[in-house]
């Protein structure tokens, strides 16, 4: 990974917040991450987006795509801190054909819906929930490797919501991509958009290669009645950059 070059020519700005000062946007120069692709019931899904102009990505006849993510923010302007996202892919106005991304092709950028995303610092809570709405709150999320696999383990209080293991997969090369992120506040959507850079990592569409363990917590139970099924992807990154912008567009609900 070639550490600056990533970041070389981009404007960087400090600039003032509350009491703090804070860089925009913001470099994330290491970070481990983890992400598992399920299906999940559409109609479900459906009822958990904020705006009736938002539909699912519809896969199957009646399943859309649910998403759980782990990360481990090593390096970056907030200072180090780890996260959990469950979030949803989405299309703005036009629905999706049943079979998108088997026999259609899917949309060429990813749109994320952020359902939930704790997050283990007080700075990470503050700076995202105040420049972009996102649903965040404290938690403990916790990685621990034990031989060929790495797991992340999602505790709220003495509540546990999930633990996403997952296996350390040969690597492979991964080139740059553009997810954006949607939030919601003032009954308008927000859509930020995270750069990741070209990356090596494990990539795998064998179930048996991941695993999600969901525990008693009221968030635990909601993915559990979105009944999620069957793992598509799984992917393991153990090192890649990122740039994260502030909202860049805002959309009636």
């Amino acid at each position: 990974m070639e550490k600056e070059t990533f970041f070389q020519e981009i404007e960087h700005v400090e600039v003032p917040w509350d009491e703090r000062r804070i860089w925009v946007p913001v470099f994330y120069r290491d970070t481990l991450s983890m992400q598992v692709i399920f299906l999940a019931s559409w109609q479900k899904l459906k009822t958990l987006l904020p705006s009736s102009r938002m539909y699912p990505i519809r896969v199957m006849p009646r399943q859309g795509l649910l998403a759980i993510s782990a990360y481990a923010y090593k390096e970056n302007d907030l200072g180090p801190y780890n996260e959990v996202a469950v979030s949803i892919p989405f299309t703005l106005d036009r629905p999706t054909p049943a079979f998108t991304g088997i026999i259609r092709k899917a949309p060429a950028e990813t749109w994320l819906y952020i359902h939930q995303l704790p997050v283990t610092t007080q700075i990470a809570l503050d700076a995202g929930v105040k420049f972009a709405g996102y649903p965040k709150f404290l938690a403990d999320v916790d990685f621990e490797e034990e031989g060929d696999w790495i797991s992340c383990r999602l505790v709220d209080g003495e509540q546990h919501i999930l633990t996403l293991s997952g296996r350390k997969l040969d690597m492979q090369a991964v080139p740059r991509s553009r997810r954006h992120a949607f939030t919601t506040r003032g009954g308008r959507l927000l859509r930020s958009e995270l750069v990741m850079s070209a990356c090596q990592a494990g990539i795998s569409r064998n179930a048996g290669d991941a695993r999600l363990e969901l525990g008693d917590h009221p968030i635990a139970r909601e993915i559990t009645d979105l009944a999620p099924g069957r793992m598509l992807a799984y992917q393991y990154t153990p090192h890649v950059q990122a740039i994260l912008t502030p909202v860049i567009e805002s959309f009636s609900v």
